[in-house]
Parts: structure tokens; C-alpha cells; sequence
């Protein structure tokens, strides 16, 4: 049980920091010196209201903090959400991501327990509060991935 509630707890931390400003990007060197894009279409939302807090990061610092880029995307009545961040090096990368029900710009918990639907790349079961390699993917042509929203 003690696990189970250091995980929740872990996860919280991972995407409560989403709705901050981002300010300071750090620099994902480039080997090449080209630029790609990471398309991110979200699906498995099942409430169709609020919007969508979607965190980019390129180390464990902006996985775990602010992020690298962030966007805020409106849930549509229906279908899949996609959204693009463009102008990336070459590097590793790793989506989060938390679906803000009340506009209230925070991820919400009922007591130890996110209340709000979240997401992390290359995560569909938690066994464990991801990490920043576990989450991330490499990015080094244009890509295209698919994120599922979770709820507890």
C-alpha cells in the first residue's frame, strides 16, 4: 500500500508542473545541425471537456520539472487531440501530460489519488512512477506518436 501511495504521489510531481510558464529552454544538441518535428496525438480521453497541459522534455531535469516546451490544447467534443512541437534537434525525448477538468490550471488529487485524467509517451500501464528514459523516444527524422490518457 505504502508503494502504491509513493507512486500517486510520484506521478503528481512528475505533471504538476505542466501549468507553469515555460521560460527557460535548455538545448538539445543537434548533430547535424537539422531540426524535426514530434507530432503527439493523444487518444483514450474519455471526458470531452477542459483542456489538455502537454509537457515536452529533453532530460530528466524538464521530465521531472519544467518542462522543455510545453502546449495547451482544447479537448474536442470528439476523436483523437494531435498537437506539434516543431523545430526539434536530434535527441532524446519524452511526453506528459494531464487533462485539466475544472480550468483551474493544476493537476488535481482526491486526497493521495490524481483526480484528473494524465499520460506519459511509451507508458500505458504504471508499474512504478515512469522516468525520463523510460519515457523517452528518440527522435531523429519527423515522428509521429501515440500518448493514452489514464485515469485512476
Amino acid at each position: 500500500m505504502k508503494t502504491i501511495i509513493a507512486t500517486i504521489i510520484t506521478i503528481g510531481l512528475l505533471i504538476s508542473n505542466l501549468a507553469k510558464p515555460c521560460f527557460a529552454q535548455t538545448a538539445t544538441p543537434a548533430s547535424n545541425g537539422a531540426t524535426y518535428s514530434l507530432t503527439v496525438v493523444v487518444h483514450n480521453v474519455n471526458t470531452r471537456s477542459g483542456k489538455l497541459y502537454i509537457g515536452l522534455a529533453n532530460n530528466q531535469a524538464t521530465f521531472t520539472g519544467e518542462s522543455f516546451q510545453r502546449k495547451v490544447i482544447d479537448v474536442t467534443p470528439s476523436g483523437e487531440l494531435t498537437t506539434v512541437f516543431e523545430g526539434l534537434p536530434t535527441g532524446k525525448y519524452a511526453i506528459r501530460l494531464f487533462q485539466d477538468l475544472n480550468g483551474n490550471q493544476k493537476m488535481d488529487f482526491s486526497g493521495q489519488m490524481p483526480s484528473e485524467p494524465f499520460g506519459f509517451s511509451n507508458v500505458s500501464m504504471l508499474m512504478g512512477p515512469p522516468d525520463f528514459d523510460q519515457s523517452a523516444i528518440e527522435l531523429n527524422e519527423n515522428k509521429s506518436i501515440r500518448v493514452r490518457v489514464m485515469e485512476m
